[in-house]
């Protein structure tokens, strides 16, 4: 009776019961003091996928931008997947830090590491947290571009490989769909320095003296890439180059705040402007979208084309 009832459930619902059925049944569990899973008991977990299976993971680099936090580009991502953790009830947890920099490698601050080597790595991040029963993944990025040629990667091969459909938004490219107002995210970097804890790595205007933006000497002009600009065929997706200076990357002229006060109170202004953006990307609505592409994979997809798709069993 119970094998030609297993039968019957779809893929999705099969998975999802043996996550509900692995998860012990406590008499009390202790109420989510953080959205951070990492920072949860085995326990609070468990009982959360009980509910929701959805948890946002950020992607960023550490790399130079001037006299602004090296790791300015996962900072960002991060606030984004803690509002957007905290709009929908989920949880995120931290994603990869030192993703592929692009074109800032020759600066001592900035780590390296190849696209794949990071492709690969969040694919064993990726199918671990399948494993545990997160299918809803959402990847963020956001002020990196050569993020898509990671976490772009990512998705693909994850569904290809897995079936399941995982979603990736890099915030530079969504951000303008939203049409938003010209001051609607003027102080969201320092937002997402407020949400993440660490407004402080900000400096205050004067830290670095009176150059303080400055490159140490005259920055040699790439006269060929800047051509391939004025053409439209440059950017990290497009064209591999390196800058010609470790001022010359995120950090010429930024607007810094005169005071610790004020500092504050730009991180709290940003931290109001993200979550009023997360509110517009109805992530709500997003969620449920995601499940019923998933279930339409499964249910239908998979059911009609099993044996031509790639990935699961496939000895090809």
């Amino acid at each position: 009776m119970f094998k030609t009832t297993l039968k019957k459930l779809s893929p999705y619902a099969v998975i999802c019961g043996a996550v509900l059925q692995v998860a012990p049944l406590w008499g009390q569990v202790r109420k989510l003091h953080t959205r951070d899973m990492t920072r949860l008991s085995q326990v609070q977990v468990a009982d959360y996928l009980k509910q929701k299976d959805i948890i946002f993971i950020p992607v960023g680099a550490v790399e130079t931008n001037g006299i602004m936090p090296s790791d300015r580009d996962y900072v960002s991502p991060l606030a984004y997947a803690m509002a957007s953790a905290e709009e929908t009830g989920a949880l995120y947890m931290p994603g990869l830090i030192w993703s592929f920099p692009g074109t800032t490698v020759i600066a001592p601050s900035t780590i390296y590491l190849s696209p794949g080597a990071g492709t690969a790595y969040l694919k064993i991040l990726a199918k671990s947290l399948l494993r545990q029963g997160f299918r809803r993944q959402v990847w963020l990025s956001s002020g990196q571009g050569p993020a898509p040629l990671t976490v772009g990667t990512l998705v693909r091969e994850f569904f290809e490989e897995t079936h399941v459909p995982i979603l990736y938004i890099d915030m530079d490219t969504y951000l303008p769909k939203l049409k938003l107002a010209p001051d609607a995210r003027s102080k969201a970097l320092y937002g997402a320095h407020h949400i993440a804890g660490r407004i402080e790595d900000i400096p205050l205007k004067g830290d670095y003296g009176a150059k303080e933006s400055e490159a140490a000497g005259a920055i040699p002009e790439n006269a060929g890439l800047a051509a391939l600009g004025k053409l439209g065929m440059s950017g990290s997706l497009a064209v591999g180059s390196w800058i010609p200076d470790v001022m010359a990357h995120g950090g010429r002229g930024p607007m810094l705040p005169e005071t610790e006060a004020e500092r504050t109170a730009w991180g709290k202004q940003g931290a109001d402007q993200i979550r009023a953006i997360v509110k517009q990307m109805r992530l709500n609505d997003a969620m449920e979208a995601l499940k019923q592409h998933d279930r339409f994979t499964q249910e239908v997809i998979v059911q009609k084309f099993g044996k031509m798709l790639p990935g699961v069993n496939d000895s090809r």
